[in-house]
């Protein structure tokens, strides 16, 4: 209770001291109220943070639960890939034993005179198949003449036939063809209905002959715009701003690695640096991203769109 200079033993039926002790009395109530009203604003605010709090924390939780499911794909896809270069390896062994065979049956074997190697000529000129020679055959007619329609036309239709009637390396070269996008080695499979070992074979060849090539998680012919706008090793200095921003956004697309998405934007950075296309902003901006990138899961669709706002403000 506050005290009261007025309040002393003598002075309980003084009422003009009363009167003093119960006005002391008041101000005490009301100083009481008001350091409750505070006390109960910042417990609201203390609540409020909380909340806040409660929310980064399930925020943090989601995305570690992502980067694990990422991390298990990623050792998913490592397995296949050393399994494919085993059976490859195991298939490699096995053709040089047999070409050894071959070769030992041949040196054994008397040569053959010469009217008797005309009728397996013609069954191996059989073999190639009758509408892949007539097409070839119509190619070469027009050699000379690339841009003529009915070379076009010819080279068209072989293409389409080998996509679909062609080895499995054709096959896998046709679906490529056609699409759009990228293609993971589990949409190969199911397009062209056919076993895991055999596509893994087909897609490592392919990729050794440098026919096809492993973007992110999928694949392309090396003569997609993919696989040159999501190559780092090139130099990105001499296209426009919007086309650096393409190739960025390009390997964002195609799920590349951490490791590809951080040379992808320190390269664009550098690029988009050296021909004074950056402002201050968008360069904290990346370096933040950067950041990101390194220490949490990777958002793509957060960095498709901050990566197209960043295009969008050069236009303006």
């Amino acid at each position: 209770m506050v005290h009261n200079p007025f309040d002393d033993e003598n002075s309980s039926d003084d009422p003009r001291k009363a009167k003093l002790r119960d006005q002391a009395q008041q101000q005490f109530i009301v100083q009481l109220q008001q350091r409750i009203a505070n006390q109960s604003a910042k417990v609201e605010e203390l609540e409020a943070q909380m909340l806040e709090v409660n929310k980064i924390i399930d925020q943090k939780d989601s995305e570690i639960e992502n980067y694990s499911k990422r991390l298990e794909e990623q050792r998913y896809y490592h397995e296949e890939d050393k399994k494919s270069r085993k059976d490859r390896e195991h298939e490699l062994t096995k053709l040089l034993q047999q070409k050894e065979l071959e070769i030992k049956k041949l040196k054994e074997t008397p040569v053959p005179s010469q009217e008797s190697s005309f009728p397996a000529q013609e069954a191996s000129t059989l073999v190639v198949g009758n509408k892949v020679n007539e097409l070839v055959e119509k190619i070469m007619s027009y050699y000379r003449k690339p841009t003529n329609d009915i070379f076009v036309q010819s080279l068209q239709d072989l293409v389409k036939h080998c996509s679909s009637q062609g080895t499995i390396e054709q096959q896998i070269l046709g679906a490529l063809i056609k699409s759009e996008m990228p293609l993971i080695e589990e949409t190969i499979i199911q397009q062209l209905n056919s076993d895991i070992p055999t596509i893994n074979r087909a897609l490592f060849r392919l990729v050794q002959q440098m026919n096809i090539k492993k973007v992110g998680q999928g694949y392309v012919i090396i003569s997609s715009d993919f696989a040159e706008m999501t190559d780092v090793s090139l130099n990105w200095g001499g296209l426009a701003p919007e086309q650096v921003y393409e190739n960025l956004l390009s390997v964002v697309y195609v799920g590349g690695s951490r490791e590809e998405l951080l040379d992808a934007f320190a390269k664009a950075r550098d690029a988009l640096m050296e021909m004074g296309a950056l402002t201050t902003l968008v360069t904290h901006e990346m370096s933040q991203q950067a950041d990101r990138i390194k220490n949490y899961p990777i958002e793509t669709q957060e960095l498709v769109d901050l990566i197209q706002k960043w295009n969008s403000a050069i236009k303006e």
